[in-house]
């Protein structure tokens, strides 16, 4: 690192969000620095699985085939999925999914799939990707510190050897994890629930072979004399994740040294002379927390900085990672001068909701049972309040300046039909089934049309040149379109860059009126010219 350095966009944190939102903010062209106090990516698995909507996000970023590559390595032997109960791995039994799989729900149409993919291998996959793509990545420095004024970001950050350089950007992310300290140097708070439950995560390298005799399962559940705790599938093989489970009243992480782990882990398993060999361990518990304020000026939390809970479900790193999603690409246009401040606001607005229906579906899987949608009379309450994951992950809208039309009255959709705020639904457009409607979006807006309409170009044309956003438009076989939306023939929608509808022509948005209406969405209702791009680089 150079002793003073300009960049519109410093990303404090190197983990799974952070290193999204460095993907995410080159797609849009926006340069960036990220920095991540730890010398390396995660050696701990944590987040295993991406859920259908991520693997929608890294479609985008053209990154689909080199996750799936890595996913293919994931698993040694078997399958991802199931779940058993037992006093150790040697006697535990599968529970019946078959009612839980049911409640799944029919998945939502996609070009992309539920992928497993443990973090310690995902993280590599996108650390590379954005250093090919000429990101700039320092592991081993660290933000020590950081000061905000009206134009921007001035941080002071030190290398592995000690040395600090300052820092001047635009703004700051801050995907710095749970105990931010960006976020608590702001003063936020937010609001909290007390752990039910605190942990030892331990990751060890043990032949589980024999025991297992071909047994699979995401999650086992051991409770014996000794040890009470969790089993977590890695590669189903010879990596594992134990969680054991313990009380800080009396303990802390302190008081479980390696060889300590070792024999609980060995007392989970069933077998006292098992080799067991431990990679890392670390402490955490099902505390949550969801952050007041997302937004701090020209500070934006994300990920676990934002909102954090227990990882059942997997809503964790996955609605983290659509948080940098969505502010990618608000960031650029502010950046660019085609929106105006007041659209980063809707940051807050849109993914401040998300993040607390995510936390209060993790709390409903504390119970095990409940996890997997098992009803027994202590957590029939509690389940008659779940939702099906894609509820949760994709079939939500947005309510905000950023989208067209009145508030609705709901968060959720039963269906994906266009309706403003929501996720575009997804059809294939081409005979092989390669290119999907969400294929059309980023990085500029889209203007779906039934059918053609001379209309519909024009005004695009005319809105581009007035406001400089990049306007895409493309005319879809109206039959098929109308059916999947409801609109009429050479009704239209328009779609942001992050894939959510913005306007419907039917709800509002009319040809003669488009360049106001696109105004008005990004913030800009003046009609004065963007201004220059990246004021930090200048």
């Amino acid at each position: 690192m150079t002793s003073t350095q300009r960049v519109p966009v410093l990303i404090a944190g190197g983990g799974l969000v952070g290193l999204s939102a460095a993907l995410f903010l080159e797609y849009h062209d926006v340069p960036y620095l990220l920095v991540e106090r730890r010398a390396t990516t995660s050696v701990l698995p944590r987040s295993r699985g991406l859920h259908t909507r991520t693997g929608e996000l890294f479609r985008q970023l053209g990154i689909e085939t080199r996750i799936q590559q890595a996913a293919a390595t994931a698993l040694a032997a078997g399958r991802f999925g199931g779940a058993s109960r037992g006093t150790s791995l040697l006697d535990a039994e599968a529970l019946d999914l078959s009612g839980f799989v049911a409640s799944l729900g029919v998945a939502d149409p996609s070009p992309a799939q539920f992928c497993f993919l443990p973090q310690d291998l995902l993280e590599p996959v996108l650390a590379d990707t954005a250093r090919r793509r000429g990101g700039e990545l320092c592991f081993g420095v660290e933000l020590i510190d950081f000061d905000e004024d009206d134009t921007g970001i001035t941080a002071t950050v030190r290398d592995e050897a000690g040395g600090l350089s300052a820092v001047r950007a635009d703004y700051l992310i801050a995907a710095d994890g749970a105990g931010s300290p960006i976020r608590r140097a702001l003063g936020i708070t937010g609001w909290q629930l007390p752990p039910t439950h605190h942990y030892i995560n331990v990751f060890a390298r043990v032949d589980l072979a024999a025991v297992l005799s071909g047994r699979t399962f995401s999650q086992c559940e051991i409770r014996n004399d000794r040890v009470r705790g969790l089993v977590l599938s890695k590669n189903n093989t010879d990596e594992w994740s134990f969680h054991l489970e313990y009380d800080p009243r009396t303990e802390t992480f302190a008081d479980y040294p390696a060889e300590r782990c070792a024999d609980l882990v060995r007392a989970l398993i069933g077998v006292p002379d098992i080799e067991v060999q431990i990679v890392a361990a670390s402490a955490w518990d099902t505390g949550t927390f969801v952050a007041d304020r997302y937004r701090h000026g020209r500070v934006f939390l994300v990920g676990d900085a934002a909102h954090r809970h227990a990882p059942w479900g997997g809503y964790g790193g996955n609605t983290g990672v659509a948080d940098a999603h969505n502010l990618a690409w608000k960031l650029a246009a502010v950046l660019s001068g085609t929106a105006g401040e007041a659209l980063l606001d809707t940051y807050q607005a849109e993914r401040h909701p998300r993040a607390v229906i995510a936390a209060e579906q993790a709390r409903i899987g504390t119970d095990f049972l409940a996890r997997y949608g098992i009803e027994t009379p202590d957590n029939a309450a509690d389940l008659a309040l779940r939702l099906e994951l894609g509820t949760v992950m994709t079939r939500f809208r947005y309510r905000s300046a950023a989208v067209l039309g009145e508030p609705c009255t709901s968060q959720h959709v039963d269906r994906l039909t266009g309706q403003v705020g929501t996720r575009l639904p997804h059809l294939w457009i081409d005979t092989s089934r390669t290119i999907s409607t969400l294929d059309l979006c980023g990085p500029g807006y889209a203007l779906l049309v039934a059918g053609t309409s001379a209309a519909w170009r024009d005004a695009a044309a005319k809105a581009q040149r007035d406001t400089g956003i990049d306007i895409a438009v493309h005319a879809l076989p109206a039959a098929d379109w109308t059916a999947s939306t409801g609109l009429p023939e050479g009704g239209a929608l328009l779609v942001r860059p992050d894939m959510h509808i913005a306007a419907r022509s039917d709800e509002g948005m009319h040809p003669p009126a488009f360049t106001q209406v696109l105004r008005s969405l990004t913030g800009r209702p003046s009609a004065a010219a963007p201004a220059s791009m990246h004021a930090a680089t200048a």
